[in-house]
């Protein structure tokens, strides 16, 4: 019998510096993807890793989508299993026979199927998908909410009760006489054209729904995102990642027709849908390149929502010219 290993214990930041295959969190949180089997959520795990060579080397078919080359051999050997359990994995998979995660190409005879990695984030995520999410989350946050809402109507009615002025007209009053106090010079004033004013009434009675909304949003960004693996692996950025979240959601909840990215006006519905896809590797990137930059920037916030909103263009073109400029002489 083998003597058995002992291991150490992490002290501090010590597992910042080792590498891990990541596992979409929504494989095991999502009940579309319940009956898919342990072997095969780690198989898509691996099969995400591999991606990253095959966009080291520029494996892009002609419509630019990013394929990888994965024998069941390397599966076997990967998951230290026989060929059936390899072969089973696969088909679990496969859009075929399967879940539809991957997809395969036959090159012919004797070749290595070409194999295409699919987003485990549906097809049809569109702004529905959004909504119905957007649904659950103040569900959530208005359950949480039910003790702090009963704190504040008892107190609100005793408030009522000690004085002779209506909650109504007083707000109106100190919104009107709140203007002439303002230390904001109108230069200043116009740096927020492009904020989302609303009247009285609406900040009167909207106010709550505004903060539940703001909940919902920033626990679906988050999820997205995959905030809890950020937290782990990039530990000493979360103050940044925190921005980054609350930019996201400060987009998605503006009430504009259009929103202005980087001079540029775009439709809000694009702008919306693309900030509420935004993942892990996304925000990984962003970060990444305002580590690398070493201009100054004067307006952090224009910058950011660049940024992002480029992210799903940019981030693969732009790792492609590291990988060109660190080994030039690496061949397809």
């Amino acid at each position: 019998m083998e003597k058995k290993m002992t291991f150490n214990y992490f002290y501090g930041t010590e597992a910042d510096q080792f590498s891990f295959y990541r596992i979409p969190k929504a494989l095991f949180t999502d009940s579309y993807f319940k009956d898919l089997s342990s072997d095969a959520k780690i198989l898509y795990g691996l099969m995400l890793d591999r991606m990253s060579l095959s966009i080291k080397n520029q494996w892009f078919d002609d419509k630019n989508r990013a394929y990888i080359y994965f024998s069941i051999e390397d599966i076997m050997e990967l998951l230290n299993c026989g060929r059936n359990k390899a072969i089973k994995s696969m088909r679990e998979l496969d859009d075929e026979t399967g879940i539809g995660l991957i997809e395969k190409r036959r090159q012919g005879f004797g070749k290595v199927n070409v194999i295409y990695v699919k987003t485990f984030m549906p097809e049809k995520t569109d702004e529905k998908k959004f909504e119905e999410e957007l649904k659950k989350f103040k569900k959530q946050t208005s359950v949480e909410n039910e003790e702090s809402t009963e704190v504040y109507n008892s107190n609100s009615m005793k408030s009522q009760n000690q004085t002779s002025r209506s909650p109504e007209n007083k707000l109106q009053e100190v919104y009107i006489s709140n203007p002439n106090n303002t230390n904001l010079s109108d230069t200043e004033m116009n740096d927020n054209k492009s904020n989302h004013i609303i009247s009285v009434d609406e900040k009167r009675f909207d106010s709550d729904n505004h903060s539940e909304d703001y909940q919902a949003y920033e626990n679906l960004v988050k999820e997205t995102i995959d905030y809890e693996s950020l937290e782990v692996t990039h530990h000493d950025d979360m103050r940044q990642v925190d921005e980054i979240v609350n930019l996201i959601v400060e987009t998605v909840m503006c009430k504009n027709d259009k929103i202005l990215i980087a001079s540029n006006w775009y439709p809000a519905s694009l702008v919306k849908k693309k900030f509420l896809m935004l993942t892990y590797s996304h925000i990984e990137y962003v970060l990444h390149c305002m580590r690398g930059n070493t201009t100054k920037v004067k307006n952090i916030k224009k910058y950011l929502l660049a940024a992002l909103f480029n992210a799903p263009s940019t981030m693969n073109g732009y790792y492609q010219a590291e990988v060109n400029h660190d080994m030039p002489g690496l061949v397809r």
